[in-house]
């Protein structure tokens, strides 16, 4: 039987130092020297010593919301949080949950892809049912989310379960249970980086690519390795394999392509023919998925076109040169 939709409550107290510290409020001045009322800052975010919700039943702590925010119109506002602090608190299987209160298990703060935060979060859809779970077993996590602001905060309860079915909240809107997954990735990953292009054959594999940045720069962020393999499929020998970008060549590689004019990519590189070279670049980063461009020479604009998915741009001579003597090393 459907459990009935769940009961958001919004936990007081002294167990739950996030969001309940008062503030002092500070003073200015105006230009003819009388006090000016500012808004005291917001309290600095720490995890709960517990977590006292239930599966159908989340919890967050009671925080004042970002100028401009109504926490009934989205899980959290379309703004970059200035920090992100994920607490984590055990909660046993999906068949066999612990019963609350859930202390505290362990707490880590993401740098990385906070921009991603927002958009992620902000465009989760509204959901206000909980069927519960079950179809496959697995650890159960609750997990408490707060973001800080310039002029607030917000918490926002999700749970990392194998189905993806437990509720999350910020005590006013609600949301199903994938944000949940993307919360444990991130902190599996230490950023919120999620491949934002699907899976897609990168160099004779499949795997997930794609990343926040990706329609503002050809390669965004900062790589730590270039992997390049030719793609034709006429090319014998040494030069058909994968190899990494020479130390040497690794800044000047990102240089040029990062020097090129980009435009919105048109689709795939399909005007390929007999005289083009085909080339993918795999731009890799010490956490999440990686960025792949496609590279050709030949018929497709006026000596070539790169694209990553999202951009493209028309490929220089210093691109090609570099992508022909990495892939021809002995």
């Amino acid at each position: 039987m459907a459990s009935p939709r769940p009961t958001i409550a919004l936990v007081v107290g002294g167990l739950l130092a996030a969001g309940l510290a008062g503030t002092t409020a500070a003073s200015a001045r105006a230009g003819d020297g009388s006090p000016v009322a500012t808004p005291p800052p917001p309290a600095l975010l720490s995890c709960p010593a517990r977590y006292d919700g239930t599966e159908d039943r989340p919890v967050v702590p009671t925080y004042d919301a970002p100028d401009g925010f109504d926490p009934g119109d989205a899980l959290a506002p379309a703004q970059t949080p200035r920090r992100a602090l994920v607490c984590l608190y055990a909660a046993g299987t999906n068949a066999e949950p612990a019963p609350p209160p859930r202390p505290l298990s362990d707490e880590l703060e993401l740098t990385d892809g906070l921009a991603q935060v927002a958009t992620d979060l902000s465009g989760a859809p509204e959901s206000g049912s909980f069927d519960g779970c079950g179809e496959v077993g697995g650890p159960l996590t609750h997990q408490l989310v707060g973001l800080e602001y310039p002029t607030g905060t917000v918490w926002v309860s999700v749970t990392d379960e194998a189905n993806a079915c437990v509720l999350g909240s910020n005590g006013d809107f609600t949301t199903d249970g994938a944000v949940g997954r993307q919360v444990a990735k991130a902190g599996a990953d230490g950023g919120w980086v999620v491949p934002t292009q699907g899976e897609r054959p990168v160099c004779g594999a499949t795997g997930a690519v794609g990343r926040a940045g990706v329609d503002s720069e050809l390669v965004p962020a900062d790589p730590v390795a270039l992997w390049v393999c030719r793609v034709d499929t006429d090319v014998p020998g040494r030069s058909s394999g994968t190899f990494a970008v020479l130390r040497a060549d690794r800044p000047r590689l990102l240089a040029a392509l990062r020097a090129l004019p980009t435009r919105a990519a048109s689709g795939d590189l399909l005007c390929v023919d007999d005289t083009a070279d085909r080339w993918q670049v795999e731009a890799r980063y010490e956490r999440g998925a990686p960025v792949v461009l496609d590279v050709t020479t030949g018929a497709c604009g006026p000596g070539g076109v790169v694209s990553n998915g999202a951009l493209e741009a028309d490929v220089s001579d210093e691109v090609v040169a570099l992508l022909r003597r990495t892939t021809t090393q002995p």
